[in-house]
């Protein structure tokens, strides 16, 4: 542990508790169920697909949502994939998931000249049918003109992407 995670943590254990703060009820998390661009953020609900561009400031500009299945959100053989790659300089991401599998799967078709970074949010159902956003780990860059996949281990019920940007080095893939 470096000294300064010490320093931090002696800090903290000899702090006073905090006072406890009233217990208040915290409001219900808002969730429209489609795919939708909500400012700098694209939205992608289970069982569908946005086709989209980036603009000047890298927000998300959406042409068109498509419901289908992806293949690797299902046992080998169960569905056919229903999505093509979208058309040159378009972005496209499907989100699926099956009980079967254990997983929901994210899909990004980068049909741009650009590799880009993203940062990705997921909407988890938890026991109880309560829903929670968390980060989601990304494991690498979008390279020009590839597809990349996604597979988190949690019923994911939509993703939010967003702070694409352009990239110099892209990080691979792990």
């Amino acid at each position: 542990m470096t000294v300064l995670a010490t320093a931090f943590m002696a800090l903290a254990l000899a702090a006073p508790p905090a006072p406890e703060a009233p217990e208040t009820p915290s409001a219900p998390l808002s969730f429209t169920p489609q795919t939708l661009v909500d400012g700098e953020t694209l939205q992608i609900v289970l069982g569908q697909r946005a086709l989209f561009r980036l603009d000047d400031k890298g927000l998300p500009v959406l042409f068109k949502v498509e419901e289908g299945k992806l293949a690797a959100a299902h046992p080998d053989g169960a569905v056919t994939e229903t999505f093509a790659p979208p058309p040159e300089g378009q972005i496209a991401a499907a989100l699926d998931g099956s009980a079967e599998k254990r997983a929901t799967v994210l899909k990004i078709w980068n049909r741009t000249e650009k590799p880009l970074d993203y940062r990705a949010m997921a909407l988890i159902v938890r026991p109880g049918n309560k829903l929670t956003p968390s980060p989601a780990p990304v494991s690498c860059s979008l390279r020009p003109k590839s597809v990349h996949v996604e597979t988190w281990r949690a019923p994911i019920l939509a993703v939010g992407l967003g702070r694409f940007r352009e990239t110099i080095a892209t990080k691979a893939c792990q």
